[in-house]
């Protein structure tokens, strides 16, 4: 039984109250949300397997239904995107086995992206790889770029206590197994001071970094002329969004913090101005709900989304 816009809290919190579906039958939509709860690839705090169900919980305070809005921040009138959105439900996790479970990412993704926009939730960071290796499945030939926010690179080498793919190494295997590019790739919200490998890494590949300083320093403008250069030769982009980027004042709720930060606003415009970005798939990790005493982590992720899916995605391109 579907809830009425009376009682945002009763049912089953699928995202935003939207349909629940089958895989079958995300063609019937225009975007389908997927959940992964793992953290399985978590080398620190864990917890983010919860991450999925409180997005959904803090989503259905809200619509995506074409409503006329006034947006104080920028003074101005807009107008919401109308998405028919489902959601399907959360990938099969097969505990103690990342390499199934990435399979299963795989195909749940390349399915939905075959003929609808996915949106998807974690969970850890090492969800990314199964993400992006799914939506390339589906483009087969298409040239994706790789927009990656984050505090960290996440391009550290195997480790022998970790799974073969984890939060700190999904770049480096996607990179190294040659799904993208490294020039086709830009990390925004890198900070603090890290290992020089992981950094000669990925410079060595062409990856573009930059750092939550020369982010906070900038207009958001300039970051998407940036951006719209850097990735002028690529068909689309897949976006990646870690809840660690950002402020620390927001990001408490995560399995691996870090101080400084994305300062929110420009962060939200950034995502809104994605609108002008043909895009293929967008996910947000690294929610851990554990850790976030005040739910304050939780409701900016579900913002994020909200953003984007409202403001920053231009199904028509």
């Amino acid at each position: 039984m579907k809830f009425d816009d009376e009682m945002q809290h009763a049912g089953i919190a699928t995202f935003v109250g939207s349909d629940f579906v089958t895989l079958d039958e995300v063609k019937d939509y225009e975007v389908a949300v997927v959940g992964v709860p793992i953290d399985m690839g978590a080398s620190y705090r864990l917890g983010t397997k919860r991450g999925p169900r409180a997005i959904r919980e803090h989503s259905m305070w809200k619509k995506i239904d074409g409503l006329e809005c006034y947006d104080y921040d920028n003074r101005k009138y807009v107008t919401t995107n109308a998405l028919n959105i489902c959601d399907v439900g959360d990938v099969r996790v097969c505990n103690g086995d990342q390499m199934k479970t990435q399979q299963n990412i795989i195909k749940t993704v390349s399915k939905i992206r075959e003929t609808t926009f996915p949106v998807i939730m974690g969970g850890d960071h090492s969800i990314t790889y199964g993400g992006f290796v799914g939506v390339k499945e589906a483009l087969k030939e298409k040239r994706i770029g790789l927009l990656h926010f984050d505090a960290h690179n996440d391009t550290e080498p195997d480790y022998d206590n970790l799974p073969e793919i984890n939060h700190c190494n999904q770049f480096t295997n996607l990179i190294n197994k040659e799904y993208v590019k490294g020039c086709d790739m830009v990390t925004i919200g890198v900070r603090g001071i890290v290992n020089r490998a992981w950094h000669d890494f990925a410079v060595s590949k062409g990856v573009t970094h930059i750092t939550a300083n020369e982010f906070n320093n900038s207009e958001p403008e300039e970051i998407l002329n940036f951006l719209k250069d850097k990735f002028k030769d690529c068909d689309g982009i897949y976006v990646t969004f870690d809840m660690d980027s950002l402020e620390a004042a927001y990001s408490e709720g995560t399995g691996t913090p870090k101080y400084n930060g994305l300062k929110i606003m420009k962060t939200l415009e950034v995502i809104r101005g994605l609108k002008n970005f043909k895009t293929y798939a967008f996910d947000i990790v690294e929610l851990c709900p554990d850790q976030d005493a005040s739910g304050i982590t939780s409701f900016i992720a579900w913002e994020v989304l909200y953003n984007f899916l409202a403001l920053g995605y231009n199904k028509e391109l």
